[in-house]
C-alpha cells in the first residue's frame, strides 16, 4: 500500500494515529501533507538509517529533527545483522572493530535526546542494541523501542526494560507468509516482557497483507481471543504508544 491508501484506511477506521515508516526515505514530508488532508488523524514521520539516506548519517537525522520527525530507526534492511541471515552482504554496523559505538552513533544519540525523539533499534544485533540503549540512557534519551525483541535472550530483555525501553511486537509475525509465531505465542511474548513496557504494531503495508488499520483490528482480536484483558490491550495499542509519541 502507498502512504495515501494507508492513511485513508486509517482515517476511515477511526484510528487515532500512526507512524509512517519507510526503509528507504524520510517520511515526514509525506506525513505533513497527509495530516492536512485528514485532520484529526495524528501521523508521525520517521527515518530509517539505511543506505538510501546515507546509512548512519547524523546530518540526515539532524535534518529530520528540524522538520519534526518523531522516530529514528537504526539500520533495518541495511543492517549487517539482518543481512547476515541471508548472506546478502556486509551491511551497516553501529559498532567499530573493537565493538564500541561509533562517533556518528553518539552524535545521533545526542540529536535524538535534544529533540525528544524516539530511538528505535531497527534490525541491528542484540549486542548492538544493548550498547546503543545503554549509551542512549546515559545521554538522557527517554524514549526507546526495541524493534525485534524476539531476538533477545531473557536477561537482555530484562536489562533493556530496566533501561526504560519498550518492546515492539508486530502482528506481521503471525501472518501466513511470515508464520514465525502463533497468535497465542504472540500474546505470551508480550506478557513475558510485561504489558507496561510493550507496544503492539502491525508492520503491515505490503501488497499481500490487509491495510495496517485492519491489521491492528486483527491484532486486537487475536489478543482478546488469547484471554488478554481489554485494559491491557488498550495499554499496548494506545496508552504506551501515546506516551512514546507525546
Amino acid at each position: 500500500m502507498d502512504a495515501l491508501e494507508t492513511t485513508r484506511a486509517a482515517y476511515e477506521a477511526g484510528m487515532g494515529g500512526f507512524v509512517l515508516k519507510s526503509h528507504n526515505y524520510l517520511t515526514y514530508p509525506l506525513t505533513y501533507a497527509l495530516s492536512q488532508m485528514y485532520p484529526g488523524l495524528e501521523i508521525y514521520g520517521s527515518i530509517s538509517l539505511n543506505s538510501p539516506v546515507g546509512g548512519i548519517n547524523p546530518e540526515a537525522v539532524e535534518t529530520a529533527a528540524r522538520l519534526g520527525t518523531k522516530v529514528v530507526w537504526m539500520p533495518t534492511i541495511s543492517a549487517a545483522f539482518h543481512l547476515s541471515k541471508s548472506n546478502s552482504g556486509n551491511g551497516l554496523n553501529i559498532l567499530d572493530k573493537s565493538e564500541k559505538l561509533t562517533d556518528d552513533i553518539f552524535e545521533i544519540i545526542d540529536i535524538v535526546q535534544g529533540n525528544d525523539m524516539v530511538l528505535a533499534s531497527g534490525y541491528i544485533s542484540p549486542l548492538e542494541t544493548m550498547k546503543l540503549f545503554g549509551a542512549a540512557k546515559d545521554h538522557g534519551v527517554r524514549k526507546m523501542i526495541v524493534t525485534h525483541p524476539e531476538e533477545l535472550l531473557e536477561d537482555q530483555l530484562k536489562n533493556l526494560t530496566t533501561l526504560g525501553a519498550y518492546m515492539e511486537y508486530s502482528f506481521l509475525s503471525c501472518m501466513p507468509l511470515t508464520a514465525k509465531i502463533s497468535p497465542m505465542g504472540f500474546s505470551q511474548q508480550i506478557l513475558k516482557a510485561g504489558v507496561e513496557r510493550s507496544v503492539v504494531t502491525t508492520a503491515f503495508g505490503q501488497p499481500v497483507n490487509p491495510p495496517p488499520s485492519e491489521g491492528m483490528r486483527m491484532a486486537i482480536a487475536a489478543l482478546l481471543d488469547s484471554g488478554m484483558s481489554s485494559k491491557h490491550i488498550s495499554r499496548l495499542v494506545k496508552d504506551n504508544p501515546s506516551e512514546l509519541l507525546s
